[in-house]
C-alpha cells in the first residue's frame, strides 16, 4: 500500500473517531431551532454553532454555514472570487474547531464547536435574520452571489504542511498586511507582511480622524490595569516604545507600564494600531488608518485582487505564502 493510501486511511480513521466523539448524549438539551433535512446534506460534516444572539445552539451542515458566514463578513457586492477567497477562509477556520474533525472546538462547555460571535470565531447570521437586515429585494440580490460563491469552493480548504492554517483575515490593510510576529506571540511561516496596494478603494485606507474625550482615555487606560488621571494626560504621556516594520504600533509605555498596541487599539475601540495621536484641550484626537489587525487576507485587497482578474486560489496564494488549496480529505 502506497504512502498516500495510508495517509488517507488514517485520515478516514482519525475522520470515524471524530464523528463518533462528536456525537451528542441522549441527555443534551434540545435544540431550540428546528434544522431543515435539506441543511443537513451530509450529516457528517456538520458544525454546532452557539448563536450568541439568543444563546441557542444551531446544528448545520457545513457548508450552510458557510454561506451565512460570508454573508456576515463580507460585503456581498464584492467580487465573485474574492467572496470565493472569504468562503474558503471561512471553511478552514471551522474545519479547525470542528469536533467531527478533531478540531479544538470555541465553546466545549455548550455543545458548540463555534460562536457567531465575530470576536470569538467568525460572524455568522441565519439567512431569516440576513433578510430582514437587508430587506427582501437585497436579499434576493446578494444571496445568490453567496451561494455561488460557497457552492463553487464546496469543501475547499486551506493548508500548510498538510494541515489546516490558520486562516485569519481583516478588513483593510491599508497597503501592507502585518506578519503574526508582530501582533501576537510566535511566527508563523505563512502568516507575513506582504505590500498591498489592491485596498486602494476601501473607505479606511485614508487616515480617520477619531476624538476621544480624555476621560473616556483615562477610563480605557484603567481597564488595563493603568491608573492616569484624566488631567495628568499630556502628549507625553502615552509613548510609543516599539513599532513594526509597517508602522504600526507595537507597544505603548503609559507611566512606566507597557501595553501591547493591540490592547491598547481595542481598549479605545480604534480600528486599527496603524495610528498616531496629539492631545488637544480636553480630548485626544486620532489618525487612523486602515481596519482591523491587519494579519492574513486584506478582505479590500482581496476584492481589489478580484477586480483585476486573480483567481481565488491567486488570491489566498498571495496573502498566505507557501500554502494550497485542498479538499478537506485530500493531503
Amino acid at each position: 500500500m502506497g504512502v498516500f493510501r495510508v495517509k488517507r486511511l488514517l485520515y478516514l480513521l482519525l475522520f470515524a473517531f471524530g464523528v463518533y466523539l462528536g456525537l451528542p448524549s441522549t441527555s443534551t438539551a434540545p435544540y431550540q431551532i428546528q434544522v431543515r433535512a435539506s441543511q443537513l446534506a451530509d450529516p457528517l460534516l456538520r458544525i454546532d454553532v452557539y448563536y450568541a444572539e439568543t444563546g441557542e445552539v444551531i446544528r448545520l451542515d457545513l457548508e450552510e454555514y458557510i454561506k451565512g458566514v460570508v454573508a456576515s463578513e463580507m460585503p456581498a457586492n464584492f467580487s465573485p472570487e474574492a467572496l470565493k477567497a472569504q468562503a474558503v477562509v471561512a471553511r478552514t477556520i471551522a474545519v479547525r474547531k470542528m469536533r467531527v474533525l478533531g478540531g479544538t472546538p470555541s465553546l466545549p462547555e455548550k455543545g458548540a464547536d463555534v460562536s457567531s460571535d465575530y470576536r470569538v470565531d467568525q460572524a455568522w447570521t441565519p439567512t431569516e435574520v440576513l433578510r430582514q437586515r437587508w430587506g427582501a429585494v437585497a436579499f434576493w440580490l446578494n444571496w445568490p452571489k453567496i451561494e455561488k460563491a460557497v457552492e463553487e469552493t464546496r469543501g475547499v480548504i486551506l493548508m500548510y504542511g498538510g494541515v489546516p492554517c490558520e486562516a485569519v483575515f481583516h478588513s483593510t490593510c491599508a497597503g501592507h498586511t502585518e506578519a503574526a510576529s508582530d501582533v501576537w506571540v510566535g511566527n508563523v511561516p505563512y502568516l507575513q507582511s506582504v505590500e498591498c496596494p489592491y485596498c486602494a478603494h476601501s473607505p479606511y485606507t485614508k487616515p480617520q480622524t477619531v476624538t476621544i474625550p480624555l476621560s473616556t482615555v483615562s477610563a480605557s487606560l484603567g481597564s488595563l490595569g493603568v491608573s492616569v488621571p484624566a488631567s495628568k494626560i499630556t502628549s507625553d504621556t502615552i509613548a510609543v516604545s516599539q513599532v513594526s516594520p509597517t508602522g504600526r504600533i507595537k507597544q505603548v509605555v503609559v507611566n512606566g507600564e507597557t501595553i501591547r498596541g493591540l490592547e491598547f487599539r481595542m481598549a479605545l475601540g480604534l480600528r486599527s494600531t496603524n495610528l498616531s495621536w496629539s492631545i488637544k484641550g480636553q480630548n485626544a484626537v486620532f489618525q487612523v488608518k486602515g481596519y482591523g489587525h491587519g494579519v492574513g487576507m486584506c478582505q479590500y485587497g482581496a476584492d481589489g485582487m478580484a477586480r483585476q482578474g486573480r483567481t481565488f486560489k491567486e488570491i489566498l496564494a498571495y496573502y498566505y505564502r507557501g500554502t494550497t488549496t485542498a479538499g478537506i480529505f485530500e493531503e
